[in-house]
């Protein structure tokens, strides 16, 4: 009902979004009053013993050969990495689900089947579907600690197993709360045992990380390299910067292919989720996301920024390491979403854009 009218009457539909804010803010203090016990007593969704590992935060990898039967890595058996696919010299990814999803749900299946038309990898799917279902929302607050706590034995076991990896060499993808999970992964690692290589957050959620608590959310001291895409900023995803390259997609918010949604609702959640398609699209895109610097949304709108050809980076997978900053990028409503390089860098013969150079992985021996 209430939706409806919002989407009847646009003129109460800023109105309508600062009492969503408010409500939002509310439900946060009162989840803070409660302690941990309380929430794991009474309404957790995680049965006891609370501690890792812990049966409903699995692992399961996929490789090239194994797309269609994943293997579950068992971090209490030294042995489990040998009998799986995983190839250290490969790069590896490791991939956090948000709120209502799975390691066989959106979009899990599909930045995995993306990364495997370009090259091998070790795609490893953290699945706690069953933690972050309805009515399970109340344990956002602790969930994700004891989440990253999980989560780092899986790091650890891959760094002290001689077919593993070092943190260094692992990037993580994090989908809303997914992107919180991967930085809070980072507390849990002693400086001796390395640092993450990269943390890429696809639209952190807001729910209960609007502070200024970096302990508790991403922040870039999480990774080596922390790369943030905003799509739904300050309505269900965060609005200020937390990366060290954080990029604006079409303003942040308002995302041209969910106009003419049937509701208000319906709208805000499609702005946060549009940002899965597209950071796939970026993995396999020959034309690109190329983002340009610029202070800010008010700047941005009204057509201040005007980016020197050198300043443009790309969004996405094949972001630099360099990038620093915040960007703006404009994409197209329907896919393909990539625009490529504005207006330039393109061949003086044919008028078409040189496309992407992906960066090369190099194989470890």
């Amino acid at each position: 009902m209430c939706a409806d009218t919002v989407a009847v009457i646009p003129k109460f539909r800023n109105l309508w979004i600062f009492a969503l804010a408010l409500s939002c803010l509310i439900i946060n203090a009162a989840a803070q009053d409660r302690n941990q016990t309380q929430v794991y007593v009474t309404e957790s969704c995680l049965e006891k013993p609370f501690r890792c590992p812990h049966p409903k935060i699995q692992f399961y990898l996929y490789t090239r050969r194994t797309q269609e039967e994943p293997e579950f890595i068992d971090v209490l058996d030294d042995n489990a990495l040998y009998y799986t696919h995983f190839n250290p010299r490969h790069p590896t990814k490791i991939v956090i689900h948000g709120f209502g999803g799975g390691r066989n749900l959106s979009p899990s299946p599909d930045i995995r089947k993306a990364y495997f038309t370009i090259g091998e990898y070790n795609i490893i799917i953290v699945d706690y579907g069953s933690a972050v279902k309805e009515p399970c929302l109340s344990q956002m607050e602790w969930a994700p600690r004891f989440g990253g706590l999980c989560i780092s034995q899986l790091v650890k076991y891959l760094l002290r197993h001689p077919r593993g990896v070092r943190p260094d060499d692992i990037h993580f993808i994090g989908y809303s709360v997914g992107a919180h999970i991967a930085g809070l992964v980072a507390n849990y690692l002693r400086p001796e045992e390395g640092k993450i290589g990269r943390i890429t957050a696809l639209d952190p959620t807001i729910f209960f990380y609007a502070g200024t608590n970096n302990s508790k959310d991403l922040d870039p001291s999480d990774a080596h390299f922390v790369d943030v895409l905003h799509t739904g900023a300050g309505i269900l995803g965060q609005w200020h910067s937390s990366g060290h390259a954080d990029f604006y997609v079409n303003g942040g918010t308002r995302q041209p292919a969910c106009v003419g949604s049937p509701t208000i609702f319906q709208t805000l959640a499609c702005d946060h989720t549009k940002v899965t398609p597209y950071f796939i699209e970026s993995i396999t895109t020959t034309k690109g996301f190329y983002a340009g610097p610029c202070p800010n949304l008010f700047t941005y709108l009204i057509g201040w920024c005007e980016p020197k050809d050198s300043e443009y980076v790309l969004m996405g997978e094949h972001v630099s390491h360099k990038a620093r900053g915040t960007y703006y990028v404009t994409t197209n409503a329907k896919p393909p979403f990539a625009r490529g390089f504005p207006g330039k860098g393109r061949s003086a013969a044919t008028g078409e854009y040189l496309g992407v150079r992906r960066r090369r992985h190099v194989p470890k021996f």
